[in-house]
């Protein structure tokens, strides 16, 4: 995958997939963005082409960086809940710990144990332009830190978006 320096402004939610405004047109590829109020933090920034896949003909990035993207992409594709985050944040084991008590199994990618986890954060934060931890992910769509998290749940927006609800 190739990085892109593309931004643009909007008020539209945001997809993992593609971290794109819904004006791109991924819905035609079932990459709708995810429609919860509580996202709203997250979509006022600004957007990113975090997976060029979708976008052809863009510059690349000689890094090493396109790698790590692809890879991210990956495993969020792979599992529907995955948690990035360092084994001795608070934050982060308060989120672990919120999906456990829901009864959620969740794929944690532990950075700070991690070879290329430094790397791997700096990826991240290019992608969600998020830089700390936990960053989340739910069901393809960037969820945010712990507090985003946790308020997704006492709202029980997360139990929906997990499918725990209707």
């Amino acid at each position: 995958l190739s990085h892109s320096t593309t931004r643009a402004r909007t008020g539209a939610d945001w997809h993992l997939r593609g971290m794109l405004p819904r004006s791109t047109g991924l819905a035609r590829a079932g990459l709708a963005p995810a429609r919860t109020g509580l996202l709203l933090m997250v979509a006022k920034q600004p957007a990113v082409s975090a997976f060029p896949a979708l976008t052809a003909g863009v510059a690349t990035a000689s890094d090493g960086s396109d790698d790590l993207e692809q890879k991210i992409a990956a495993t969020v594709a792979a599992h529907p809940v995955v948690v990035y985050s360092k084994s001795r944040c608070g934050y982060s084991a308060r989120t672990k710990s919120l999906f456990d008590s829901l009864g959620v199994e969740y794929h944690a990618v532990e950075l700070d144990k991690a070879a290329d986890g430094a790397a791997m954060q700096t990826a991240l934060a290019r992608l969600t332009k998020q830089r700390t931890v936990p960053n989340v992910f739910v069901r393809g769509s960037h969820l945010g830190g712990n507090d985003a998290t946790q308020a997704a749940a006492l709202s029980g927006e997360l139990q929906k978006m997990l499918g725990l609800t209707s």
